[in-house]
């Protein structure tokens, strides 16, 4: 199998995501599409992708790198306010908007459905960017009980963003 045949199953399920992650990080709807090609023009030239342990992991890197070099070379000439920014990639973007809205919709659903321990654990983590040390102090957990809880609750939260 080539990498050209694996990056067609990888766009088709991870897409998304990866213009989710440059439209949050970009302001137009272009230079979403330009670095979304870009990146995918990379992982062409990857020895081999089927090697790749988290293909989706993996791709969001990519993505991270190619956007900080654009930012290098195309730093912005004038400095929008985040509500402005915002507003300029709702407009160029409408249906990421949508799309971030139901996979905030599905994740806050499955959150309801843990346990609370599990919903605490998560949220201090990825709400509130505690460590797992601040977590395992504040809930009176150990750090290996911190570290179960956030790995089911990520795969619960994954498994909800891939559907």
């Amino acid at each position: 199998m080539t990498n050209a045949t694996v990056l067609v199953g990888w766009r088709q399920r991870w897409n998304r995501s990866l213009l989710q992650f440059l439209g949050r990080r970009v302001r137009s709807s272009v230079e979403v599409e330009d670095l979304a090609q870009e990146i995918y023009l990379r992982l062409l030239r990857a020895p081999d992708l089927l090697q790749v342990r988290n293909p989706q992991a993996y791709l969001m890197r990519v993505a991270g790198h190619v956007v900080a070099e654009w930012r290098r070379e195309y730093p912005p000439t004038e400095t929008l306010g985040t509500e402005e920014g915002d507003a300029v990639v709702d407009e160029c973007l409408p249906e990421l908007t949508v799309d971030a809205k139901l996979s905030e919709q599905r994740l806050n659903q499955q959150l309801a459905r843990m346990s609370p321990m599990m919903r605490a654990v998560v949220l201090l983590r990825l709400r509130d960017e505690h460590s797992y040390k601040q977590i395992a102090q504040e809930l009176d957990l150990t750090l290996r009980q911190v570290r179960r809880y956030l790995a089911r609750g990520y795969e619960q939260l994954r498994a909800v963003l891939d559907e």
